[in-house]
């Protein structure tokens, strides 16, 4: 399970579920989201409880940060440094905000993933969506209806779900998610830089 765009709110109410069932988690946080003290409190719990924390830029502005390789690379410096400032811990692992390929970076992605790799760092994409990306808020149903109806065929499976003051529906979601996937005889675990990434595919 993944969950982009924190800390939140909302944040410590999914560290409150995934504790009552004991599911290791991964999250991709947005540096300036770690400026206030409730964000600050939030990341260093999701590391004190056993969790992945990984980087999912520091501004998550789509036009800006893909603007150049440059851009990304002064964006992503900041949040690591403010991650590490605040957790004691230098991530490795990463999400691309829209995922390594999108309609912001179709120009210089290839040159992105090859530079971040250069330098050590594990991105991930996903193969199971929960579709919570949506503005308008999506009933807690639909999010496991879209997450049970993707096959996974005995693959790793990586679940996107999206962590902000209004994933309320996402929190909801969760506790059926989380038991979806253990009836069909699933464990969970945390992303870390040692795990073969899911990717998307580069096109021709």
């Amino acid at each position: 399970l993944t969950f982009d765009d924190g800390p939140s709110p909302v944040t410590e109410k999914v560290l409150d579920v995934l504790k009552q069932y004991g599911v290791p988690s991964t999250f991709f946080v947005v540096g300036n989201r770690l400026t206030s003290e409730a964000g600050q409190k939030t990341a260093r719990r999701i590391v004190r409880e056993g969790h992945s924390i990984g980087l999912h830029s520091n501004t998550h502005r789509y036009r800006t940060i893909y603007a150049s390789v440059e851009n990304w690379l002064d964006d992503f410096a900041i949040a690591e440094k403010r991650i590490t400032e605040v957790t004691g811990i230098r991530p490795t692992i990463f999400r691309f905000p829209g995922g390594s390929i999108n309609v912001y970076n179709g120009n210089l992605y290839q040159e992105l993933i090859a530079e971040m790799t250069r330098r050590g760092y594990v991105y991930f994409d996903w193969n199971v969506s929960s579709g919570d990306i949506s503005a308008v808020p999506v009933r807690a149903e639909t999010l496991l209806a879209n997450i049970t109806s993707q096959r996974f065929d005995g693959d790793p499976v990586i679940v996107l779900m999206h962590d902000s003051a209004s994933k309320t529906e996402t929190l909801r979601a969760l506790p059926k998610i989380i038991e979806y996937y253990r009836s069909k005889g699933m464990t969970f675990g945390k992303l870390q830089n040692n795990i073969w990434p899911v990717a998307f595919g580069y096109r021709s």
